[in-house]
Order: structure tokens, then C-alpha cells, then sequence
């Protein structure tokens, strides 16, 4: 039996039909200008998906998920999430909590004695906002001697951890995001349930929300079916990222676009549901100085354009992967790239700007802008030779400017020399940075600093390296910590450091700090002892003052 309608009612049907086409053939057509470059069938790609309102608006995959067989990139496609795992490693402590088997106040120790004693309580709070003082395993492993393109175990980063022997710093101090801290409590949640990380977030997490296709990664060999392979790019060619990573809590979560969708449904409607423990997952906690510390449960808070966001984003091997929420616009952007370039956060802020349009205001440095537009100024050599000299832009950051020519020219420690344009008196505009850099006098009148990029960089006298001295630094170097030997000699004029696994770095000498030097694998500090050299202290990202004693 068929009801025919009213001639007026079929024609707003129709009317509203074709409107929302018309929207999607816009939103589709957007998304397609933004994702151009990897909108082909030669080279890796992106899966993409937006949910808004409640409801999964787009989803399309853009390039090739294996580039051997030519498989495209679809929603279904199978990605290494990477770091934004964490948000589910959270959800299980949030979860374990609300049943009241653990406290956030907990000793770690309580579940994970093996942990070294450091003399300071580690809590689980201490885990979950990054604040425990752990060492990072990525490149803790690495200066171990761990390759980035052979396998990372669990057990490889849980005797990295028994093993430590002082902290980074005091728990709740700092915050200093550690992967560590997470694997940590994905051993908890083992400890606590009796079962695997894998079989009790499939129990409690994916196999309720239907998310079929999505699981921890618990041993490196086993098959993942529709995967996309990652990969990088070297002199105009790609390349596979060949790596193995089983870091339960802190990444290793296969999942696809559409599982995902789910999930950020699943999580918006139990926010707005005020279920306790999704929203334990928003709460944050500040450092024991009273300062802000913005990272939840596996969740980083923040904002853009004034629209509060709720994010987290993942690189591992050649994945690069992020979810950004817009809670008050009830909009989640999923992006799953398998291509090492991609910038995953910057891609998901043009989507959202082509989905929120006026609302979300573009993200340019209009005052950079209008600064690159003024016109160049001629050189005045007497102001250029004052602005001449070093600046310290961070811990073994230095910018260096010379007069050249007729030219400033400005130089990064590790970077060619680029060219600078003056805009006036005391602004420069380095086009090889799309930036400008802007000089700062004193009472005097001479140039103390220079503000570049939000920082400001005090003005430096670096030190004189004496070359005859730095024979004294050669010798054999063992850390008990890492159980691994670097030894450093002085050839050519070069103080070289080698390891058997990774390979030779040159160590160029620290223009501040004496006795202290830089390298491919951090910035090395030496001790002496009666004036002879009696070992170094290593320090690199998130791995602080590794002790290497002489032999």
C-alpha cells in the first residue's frame, strides 16, 4: 500500500534534501582542497572523519594504504593511533576508580612493586597528568642503543624501568609527558583485574561499543587484517617504516576511522549524560607549585580561537594520527595519516575551520603577516654591527647574526646561514622562517635581547673553546643505569663520540656552559674530580642527567 503525499509536502522534502547535498557536496569539496596532496594514487595518505551534532557527517580516505599492492585508503582502514591511545588507558583508570578498587592516591608501588624505590611516592595521579618524574622509554631505549626502525617490546620498556636509578625530577613538580607513566598503568590495570590490558578493554570498552575493529597490539607479530603500513619520505621516494611497538596504555591501539566515530559519539553522549567517570576523564590536576597543568586522562584541554578543544594526537614510526574535540560546537575531527610529513593537529585545525567557518578564526600571525608585508628598509651598517653577536633562545639554542656583505645574516647552531631583510631599526624578517625577529635595548642603549616566536633571547658571550683541551674528554664511558658504553675520541681536530649500534656523532662544544657539548644524542655535561675528568651526565628531552662514569 502506498501513501501518495501532498504536493506541497514532497516539495519541501525536496527542497530539504537537496539543501543538506548541497552542504555535503560543499563540506566534501573543502575537505578534498585540504587533503590535495595526498588526494592520489602514488604515495600514502590520510582516513578522515567528522562527527557533529550526534551524528557522523563524512568520512573518506584519501591516498594509499599500502603503496606495494596499491590499496587505497579507506574508513575501514586499520591505523597505529599512537599516543592517542592514552585517552583509553585513562578511561580504564577512571573506570577502576569509580568501582572503587583503586585511588588516584595510590602508591604505584601498591601494584607495580618492582618500580624502583626513589625515595618520593609515585601516585597514579602522578601517572595519569605526567608528572611522575619516569624516564620516557622512547628516548631512553634509543640512548640505550635501541634502533627507531627495529621493535620496541613491553618487557624491553618495563626493565628500562626497573633498572632507573633517579627520577628526572621531584613527583608533581613538573609536568613532562611519559609514555612511561601510561605503560605503568596499563600494568595496573592488569595487576588489579586479573586479566591482560588487551583482554579487559576489549571486555569493557570495544567489544560494548561495537568497535570491531580495534584492539591493543600485545605481540608485534601478529597479523592485523586491513592495516595501512606507514611510511616516510627520503630524496623524492618513499620509504616503509619498519618497526614493532607493543606499548600497552601509552600507544599501540590498531583502530579505524569508523571505530572511532563511534567511540567520540559514545564519549560526548556520556559527558553530556554527567556519567562520573567520563567526566573524572576531563578533570586536571596542578602541579605542587599551584601551576596549571592542562593534560586530563588521556586527554590534552585547551583551545582555539576562543572554542574550548579536547585533543590528543599520536606519531609513531611513520603514523600521525589526532582527534580534536570541540565539545560546545559538539564536533570531533578524526585524522588517520600513514605518511611521516603529515602535520595531524594542523590539518584537523582547517578542517574544523572549514566546518565552523566564521567561528573559528584562522589561525595566521596576522601581526607576522602585516610585519612580512612593510616595506624593506636599506641596511644601516652602525645599527646592523650592534645587533651583531649570539642569542640564547633555549637550552642549546642559539641564534648567532653577522654582518656579511652588506647583509645580516643569521645562523641556528646546526643550520646554514640565511639572509635577513631589516623592516626598521630594530625588526628584521627572515624569509627562510617566515618569521621576524625584533631587537631589544637596554637604558643604554646597546641590544640585550631578541624577541622572536613569543621567545625572548638574552644576548650571550659564548665561550672560547680551547682545543688543546678537549684531549682530556677522550676515554671509555659505561652507564650501569643503561648498560651500555659510549667511548669518545679526538681525530682530525673533531672530539667524535661512537656507540656500537647507533653509530658516530660529532660533539660540538657548548657556547655557554664549560666542559658541557652537544650531540646526535643530547647534551652531555662532564664531571671532574680533582681536575680529571671522572664521567658525564646525559640529558635529552624527556631522559634528565643519565650518569655515564669513566672507566
Amino acid at each position: 500500500m502506498h501513501m501518495k503525499l501532498p504536493v506541497s509536502l514532497a516539495c519541501v522534502l525536496i527542497a530539504f534534501t537537496t539543501v543538506a547535498q548541497k552542504k555535503t557536496d560543499s563540506l566534501t569539496t573543502k575537505l578534498d582542497g585540504i587533503f590535495s596532496n595526498y588526494n592520489n594514487k602514488s604515495g600514502p595518505g590520510v582516513a578522515a572523519g567528522i562527527v557533529q551534532n550526534g551524528k557522523t557527517i563524512f568520512k573518506k580516505g584519501y591516498g594509499l594504504a599500502n603503496l606495494e599492492y596499491d590499496i587505497p585508503i579507506t574508513s575501514p582502514s586499520i591505523f597505529d593511533i599512537a599516543s592517542v591511545s592514552k585517552q583509553f588507558a585513562g578511561l580504564a583508570i577512571s573506570t577502576l576508580i569509580q568501582q572503587g578498587k583503586i585511588s588516584l592516591s595510590d602508591d604505584i608501588h601498591k601494584y607495580v612493586p618492582e618500580v624502583p624505590d626513589f625515595g618520593q611516592t609515585i601516585t597514579i595521579n602522578h601517572l595519569v597528568h605526567h608528572t611522575s618524574g619516569l624516564r620516557d622509554w622512547p628516548e631512553g631505549l634509543n640512548v640505550a642503543g635501541w634502533r627507531w626502525n627495529e621493535d620496541f617490546s613491553f618487557d624491553d620498556i618495563m626493565r628500562m624501568i626497573k633498572h632507573q636509578k633517579d627520577l628526572d625530577f621531584a613527583p608533581g613538580s613538573k609536568y613532562s609527558y611519559s609514555n612511561t607513566g601510561y605503560n605503568l598503568l596499563a600494568v595496573t590495570v592488569e595487576r588489579v583485574t586479573g586479566k591482560s590490558f588487551r583482554e579487559w578493554t576489549d571486555e569493557n570498552i570495544f567489544t560494548p561499543l561495537k568497535m570491531v575493529n580495534s584492539h591493543f597490539l600485545d605481540e608485534e607479530s601478529k597479523l592485523v587484517k586491513n592495516m595501512a603500513y606507514s611510511y616516510h619520505k627520503e630524496n623524492d621516494s618513499y620509504h616503509k617504516n619498519m618497526t614493532g611497538l607493543t606499548a600497552l596504555g601509552s600507544s599501540s591501539l590498531f583502530t579505524n576511522v569508523d571505530d572511532l566515530c563511534k567511540w567520540v559519539l559514545h564519549f560526548e553522549s556520556r559527558v553530556s549524560a554527567k556519567d562520573p567517570v567520563y567526566l573524572r576523564m576531563l578533570e586536571t590536576v596542578p602541579l605542587n607549585n599551584g601551576e596549571k597543568n592542562s593534560y586530563a586522562f588521556g586527554l590534552s584541554l585547551g583551545e582555539m580561537s576562543g572554542l574550548r578543544t579536547i585533543s590528543h594526537t599520536g606519531g609513531w614510526a611513520g603514523y600521525r594520527t589526532v582527534i580534536l574535540n570541540f565539545p560546545d560546537e559538539k564536533l570531533s575531527i578524526i585524522l588517520l595519516g600513514n605518511d611521516a610529513s603529515f602535520n595531524s593537529y594542523g590539518a584537523a585545525a582547517d578542517v574544523a575551520r572549514a566546518v565552523l567557518g566564521s567561528k573559528l578564526k584562522s589561525t595566521n600571525n596576522t601581526i607576522s603577516d602585516k610585519i612580512k608585508d612593510q616595506p624593506t628598509v636599506p641596511l644601516k651598517p652602525e645599527i646592523a654591527r650592534k645587533q651583531e653577536g649570539t642569542y640564547r633562545l633555549g637550552d642549546n639554542w642559539f641564534v648567532t647574526l653577522t654582518l656579511e656583505n652588506g647583509v645580516l645574516m643569521t645562523q641556528a647552531n646546526g643550520e646554514p646561514k640565511f639572509s635577513t631583510a631589516p623592516k626598521s631599526d630594530s625588526t628584521i624578517w627572515i624569509d627562510a622562517y617566515n618569521a621576524s625577529a625584533t631587537f631589544v635595548k637596554s637604558k643604554d642603549g646597546s641590544i640585550n635581547s631578541l624577541k622572536y616566536r613569543g621567545f625572548v633571547a638574552p644576548r650571550i658571550v659564548p665561550l672560547k673553546i680551547d682545543q688543546a683541551l678537549l684531549g682530556q674528554y677522550t676515554g671509555t664511558y659505561y652507564s650501569e643505569e643503561f648498560e651500555t658504553i659510549y667511548k669518545i675520541d679526538y681525530t682530525n681536530n673533531k672530539l667524535m663520540l661512537h656507540h656500537m649500534r647507533l653509530g658516530d656523532f660529532e660533539l660540538s662544544p657548548d657556547i655557554v656552559l664549560a666542559r658541557a657539548f652537544s650531540c646526535g644524542m643530547g647534551q652531555m655535561e662532564f664531571l671532574t674530580e680533582n681536575g680529571q675528568v671522572t664521567g658525564f651526565k646525559l640529558s635529552r628531552g624527556r631522559v634528565k642527567n643519565l650518569k655515564f662514569v669513566k672507566l
